[in-house]
């Protein structure tokens, strides 16, 4: 009898650690495929901001050549000349950032496919599902960069245009000098206020070219100066 309950004991042990195993191997199937579906989702997203950056890159591409168009057509004044050289080179500058950022965005994307493909198919979605989700961020950060280096692109296109109908001295009225808060509108702190930081003031805005009197792109407190004289 003792016997017996012994050899019942140890079937019932048995039956106990088959049934903890198999529960185990059933609670890892939802990770692995909710894995495998991470893995497709990033991959997925990653290709659409590769297609992003592309279009961004060809965005930029269309203005960097716009700009150059533009600046070979002449100017009307030597310092719109000097001014429609400068923007149609940032253009050009800004189109191959655009490019290169789309190119990252295209292989970051390429990874993630095949980070997918080992998810679906490899004995370790989750390590594959990790290198997708890596693979989405760096694509989306290229995207990104694209993305602004295109309009970056495009507002130097428009000011290759602006450039060209300037002329050798524009008088702006000293009033609407006077109220630059300097510190205020450099918001990078960088000493200078670039073209996009000068759309906070209206009017240093709309005479941008004429105070950016070097034609670097960039007033400075000096130029700011000679726009209040």
């Amino acid at each position: 009898m003792r016997q017996h309950a012994i050899q019942r004991n140890a079937l019932l042990a048995l039956a106990m650690a088959a049934a903890l195993s198999a529960g185990s191997a059933a609670a890892q199937v939802p990770s692995k495929v909710q894995a495998k579906h991470d893995a497709v989702e990033k991959a997925d997203v990653a290709a659409a901001d590769a297609s992003q950056a592309r279009d961004s890159a060809a965005s930029a591409g269309l203005a960097a050549t716009a700009a150059v168009q533009t600046s070979e057509q002449g100017a009307i004044s030597e310092r719109g000349a000097i001014a429609a050289q400068a923007t149609a080179q940032q253009a050009q500058r800004a189109a191959v950032d655009a490019q290169s950022a789309a190119r990252q965005a295209i292989r970051a994307a390429d990874e993630a496919r095949s980070a997918q493909a080992a998810a679906v198919s490899g004995s370790n979605p989750a390590g594959a599902a990790v290198q997708a989700r890596a693979a989405m961020n760096e694509a989306r950060t290229a995207n990104a960069v694209a993305a602004d280096a295109g309009s970056v692109a495009r507002a130097a296109a428009a000011a290759t245009a602006e450039a060209n109908q300037l002329p050798d001295r524009v008088i702006a009225p000293p009033s609407d000098g006077r109220s630059v808060n300097f510190a205020a509108l450099d918001v990078d702190g960088d000493g200078s206020i670039s073209r996009e930081e000068s759309r906070a003031h209206g009017a240093l805005s709309a005479n941008f070219l004429a105070v950016d009197a070097n034609a670097d792109g960039r007033i400075s407190v000096g130029e700011i100066e000679g726009w209040r004289r």
